[in-house]
């Protein structure tokens, strides 16, 4: 199991302590840049609706199948920035230690507004623009005022601690 999927990351990053008050039952969620789909299973759990987990690295969406296994769950080997996800299909769109790796954020941004719906929301989790020791470079991560930055079209409605080294937003359409 690769590093990022131990146990370790649990005690770090516990999706249980923050996604339970963020997803509903009845949500359409889609993870961009799921990586090996540590999120993926959490998320499966916590809707009875459709999931789509993308990546555009066919090895992390293999990663992902081999220990997701709910029926609810759609992976996707496409970039986050042109999915065939469906136009306003998806209720809540999460980020969780991807989007600083972006290359085309704008076009990445773009893509979430097609897919969300009028109501929908973001959710990001990601790491704080500190050292914290582990994780990526200080020099690439992005901080609350740079998701503001990016997601203009959105007002923030929340903030969540998901851990110690990393920060939570909630970002909803501006009306």
């Amino acid at each position: 199991m690769p590093h990022f999927l131990l146990h370790s990351r649990k005690k770090v990053e516990d999706p249980w302590k923050f996604l339970p008050s963020l997803i509903s039952k009845e949500d359409v969620v889609a993870e961009l840049g799921c990586g090996p789909g540590y999120y993926c299973g959490y998320l499966a759990k916590l809707t009875t609706n459709t999931v789509y987990c993308v990546d555009n690295e066919r090895d992390y969406i293999e990663e992902a199948k081999r220990h997701v296994n709910f029926s609810n769950v759609v992976f996707l080997v496409e970039d986050a920035g042109r999915t065939s996800i469906p136009s306003s299909s998806v209720d809540k769109v999460l980020l969780a230690n991807s989007f600083h790796d972006f290359r085309d954020k704008q076009r990445v941004y773009e893509e979430i507004k097609r897919i969300l719906k009028d109501d929908g929301k973001v959710i990001v989790v990601d790491w704080k623009k500190e050292n914290t020791g582990f994780g990526p470079p200080v020099f690439v991560r992005m901080g609350k005022e740079d998701y503001l930055r990016v997601f203009k079209d959105f007002k923030l409605e929340t903030e969540f601690e998901p851990s110690p080294y990393h920060f939570g937003l909630v970002l909803i359409r501006k009306r």
